[in-house]
């Protein structure tokens, strides 16, 4: 029996082999993961949990002065060995027949695209003839759903004779494992970023931490690849939406396959988690509860991609709609964070058609509304919850808690009283409050939180690594709060946590620097100030303190700091000391350049050694990077996380320990 059955995976994987073809080299394309003229989305290689719902979209391209072929057709087989047979007889039979979905009427359109960086950066530069014409003839089935585990084979066949083939594996449901589960994202957290924190947040003697950080205390680890559908490099929407869906998709992309079309809002969609979260079965539990907690606006892609669907993740005024308006709206019991802008059209508002979308979600779905911490707190009600902290991103911890004259901006009251947002809650108060509702709502049938430390990367992309490795020290923290909450109420042998990133920066850290000797040399004596930055031997500790063990260094602006920094950036300024006045601006838009897009130079308003950047002069801040990211698991389905994973089996991981599917 097991030869038989090693045997059918062996012919299996001969079959996905011959038709998997490997990713095009190459930094521009027609059209994400559709390398051929004949696109199947999803694509080659993409992975479902069986009875998920799913959208199919193909598309017939033809370039330049060519016309596609009207007439295709797109069939399905399920490959031989690959579990219960199905009533086609493992033949391939025409996709609507198969899945019972008819497919919506054809459509047709033209897009432009460019072949090259020579093309593209003509384009930039004002040549409109240098985009490559694509003339599209495109069907869609909605709704589809594979309910049988197995190997599928999809083949689209178009302009006579050609066909593009895609392989789907489809996983079986699991058994329930854990009643809840918390998702915690330090959004573009690394290793080295963990590591830096822990060197300025925890004592030690002899080299050795007297005490590690919430994180180190977790039983398993793992490491996730992040790259993206058609990049290696990814995004927080597509890298988000992979932990939400078990499909990777593009850059920008919010639980969708995004397609060539004109509309951010017809691209082929993905059952997200929390949507079948929402219609599990009574069999398998009942409806769980959703919460989503960021620092973030609750409309940014992480927190987003836990309930919406668009190519676009700018569409932030929409998906606030689609929260409680969508097709099959997932309507979270919690939402809490910034963003208060695209709720409103007073000062400052970018509603929806003006809506007061405040007034929206109290009459239409019964939400208690508040905008501070005073009343996150003494909320004790069993309603579900909206708190907007901030006309848009909240303000980092390190101006929240420390330097507190920084958010007393005008604007950022998230009413739109033209006010400053003074009383904003720190994440953990979010956290506790979001799973206090959440059990009150949910206690029976369970469920999953999804809370965001957005301004680790907020703050890494503008080189302000103080800024950055607070946030991570408040994400530190939460963690702890969290499972000391759940311990006293007995629910950390029913709750699965996870702590991870959706990707990462280059960022580490090398040495030390003495800012007093640093400092003591004008802006013309480089030499003399990089010799200011100890290595080795020479790099000895820094100075930061935690004396009243809260977790944060007791002072920001000491004398020992990190020489640290990371391998993509713009050219800017370095003194290796905190930005007490507020977020660093590395780079600004130079005044006078002969190229029609924006070149950027080092802000001259920033002091110290100048470093030459490494990226295109177009980018005015530091970019995303290729490392792998860890994940921190602990409670049941733990084990699961071990080892290394792709960011698509995050999803699958959570799927099989809440039991979701068909």
């Amino acid at each position: 029996m097991v030869k038989v059955f090693a045997l059918a995976l062996v012919s299996i994987a001969t079959a996905i082999s011959a038709v998997a073809a490997k990713d095009v080299p190459g930094q521009f394309k027609r059209l994400g993961a559709c390398p051929t003229l004949g696109c199947v989305f999803p694509p080659d290689n993409a992975e479902f949990l069986a009875g998920a719902h799913f959208d199919v979209r193909v598309e017939v391209h033809a370039e330049d002065s060519d016309k596609p072929n009207p007439k295709y057709s797109l069939s399905i087989e399920k490959l031989k060995g690959s579990g219960h047979k199905n009533t086609n007889g493992n033949k391939a039979v025409d996709f609507s027949k198969f899945t019972k979905v008819k497919a919506n009427a054809q459509e047709t359109w033209d897009f432009n695209y460019y072949k090259d960086a020579a093309a593209y950066w003509k384009a930039q530069d004002g040549d409109k003839t240098s985009a490559t014409p694509v003339h599209v003839a495109s069907s869609a089935w909605r709704g589809v759903q594979l309910r049988e585990p197995g190997t599928y084979k999809v083949t689209l066949k178009y302009n006579n004779g050609k066909k593009t083939e895609a392989i789907w594996t489809v996983n079986p449901v699991s058994k329930r494992k854990a009643k809840n589960v918390i998702l915690f994202i330090g959004d573009g957290m690394t290793t080295p970023m963990i590591a830096a924190a822990r060197l300025i947040s925890k004592s030690h003697t002899s080299g050795k931490y007297t005490k590690k950080m919430h994180m180190d205390q977790f039983p398993v680890i793992g490491h996730v690849m992040t790259h993206s559908l058609d990049s290696l490099i990814t995004d927080s929407a597509n890298s988000a939406s992979a932990y939400n869906t078990g499909h990777k998709s593009s850059a920008g992309a919010l639980g969708v396959y995004p397609d060539s079309s004109a509309t951010p809002f017809d691209d082929p969609k993905q059952e997200l988690l929390a949507e079948l979260l929402r219609r599990r079965s009574k069999k398998a539990g009942g409806r769980g509860g959703v919460g989503i907690v960021t620092t973030a606006e609750v409309q940014d892609a992480t927190p987003a991609a836990v309930f919406a669907h668009t190519r676009n993740r700018d569409e932030k005024a929409t998906i606030v709609d689609q929260m409680i308006r969508g097709e099959n709206p997932v309507v979270a019991d919690v939402i809490l964070g910034g963003g208060g802008k695209y709720f409103h059209s007073k000062t400052g508002g970018k509603s929806l058609n003006g809506t007061d979308y405040y007034q929206t979600y109290s009459k239409e779905r019964g939400y208690k509304v508040i905008h501070d911490k005073d009343a996150l707190l003494k909320y004790k009600g069993s309603d579900p919850l909206l708190g907007i902290f901030h006309q848009g991103n909240m303000d980092v911890w390190l101006d929240r808690n420390v330097y507190k004259d920084n958010i007393k901006k005008t604007g950022s009251d998230p009413t739109g009283t033209g006010q400053p947002a003074l009383n904003q809650p720190n994440l953990d108060q979010m956290v506790i409050k979001g799973m206090e509702v959440l059990e009150k709502r949910h206690h029976n049938s369970g469920w999953f939180l999804m809370a965001e430390a957005a301004s680790v990367d907020k703050m890494m992309h503008p080189l302000d690594y103080d800024r950055a490795l607070a946030d991570l020290l408040e994400l530190d923290s939460t963690v702890g709060k969290t499972r000391e909450w759940l311990k006293k109420r007995k629910l950390d042998k029913d709750t699965l946590i996870l702590v991870t990133a959706d990707h990462g920066h280059s960022f580490d850290v090398y040495g030390s620097v003495d800012t007093q000797y640093f400092n003591s040399f004008s802006e013309s004596e480089e030499l003399e100030k990089k010799n200011s930055i100890g290595t080795y031997e020479n790099s000895g500790w820094p100075s930061y303190e935690d004396a009243d063990g809260d977790g944060f260094p007791d002072k920001w602006d000491v004398r020992y700091t990190l020489a640290s920094g990371t391998a993509a950036f713009p050219s800017h300024r370095e003194d290796f000391q905190i930005n007490i006045g507020g977020a660093r601006v590395p780079a600004v838009a130079k005044s006078v350049s002969h190229h029609h897009y924006k070149v950027h130079e080092p802000n001259s308003t920033e002091v110290g050694i100048l470093k030459p950047g490494t990226l295109g002069v177009t980018e005015s801040v530091g970019v995303h990077s290729l490392q792998d990211v860890p994940v921190f698991a602990a409670g049941p389905g733990s084990q699961l996380f071990s080892g290394v994973q792709d960011n698509t089996e995050i999803f699958h991981k959570i799927a099989e320990v809440l039991g979701l599917g068909n």
